[in-house]
């Protein structure tokens, strides 16, 4: 009987740890996490995959000049505040980064918008409300003018 009651204690408790970890909380930190350090280490391909689709397009704009003439430094999650239903979230995320075109090192700070969708979380929207905001600032795209001018 003792044993029974110590091995239904122990499935109890070992089974808490388990379902501890798939809280939405768990799985949303998990989520801004991996982006950002996706996005960080200039793997912008992969971190587009925990972004919403709508947002998918804006998203590798913003972030494509990310690993080339954008070098982050350093990212610190600051915040999460999870909405009471648990369907969507802010985080605010500090970046440090260097221009590789001047060498100087920048501080922003992100606001992400975060929405659930089934039993994940995607980036809903991104913008930067304090420090240089040219680090979510689309690259000038260099059109080309094949037009040969005709001296009169």
């Amino acid at each position: 009987m003792r044993l029974t009651a110590f091995v239904a204690v122990l499935v109890i408790g070992l089974s808490g740890c388990i379902f501890q970890n798939l809280s939405p909380t768990r799985r949303l930190t998990d989520q801004v996490y991996a982006l950002n350090d996706e996005t960080r280490w200039g793997r912008v391909d992969l971190a587009s995959q925990r972004v919403a689709p709508e947002y998918r397009v804006a998203f590798l704009q913003t972030h494509r000049s990310w690993g080339r003439d954008i070098q982050i430094a350093d990212t610190d999650l600051t915040n999460v505040v999870m909405a009471p239903d648990s369907d969507s979230a802010t985080s605010l995320i500090a970046v440090s980064w260097y221009d590789q075109r001047t060498m100087t090192l920048h501080g922003s700070v992100l606001e992400q918008q975060w929405k659930r969708l089934e039993d994940h979380y995607v980036l809903e929207t991104e913008r930067v409300i304090d420090g240089d905001e040219s680090l979510l600032t689309p690259p000038e795209t260099e059109e080309s003018d094949d037009r040969v001018a005709v001296a009169p």
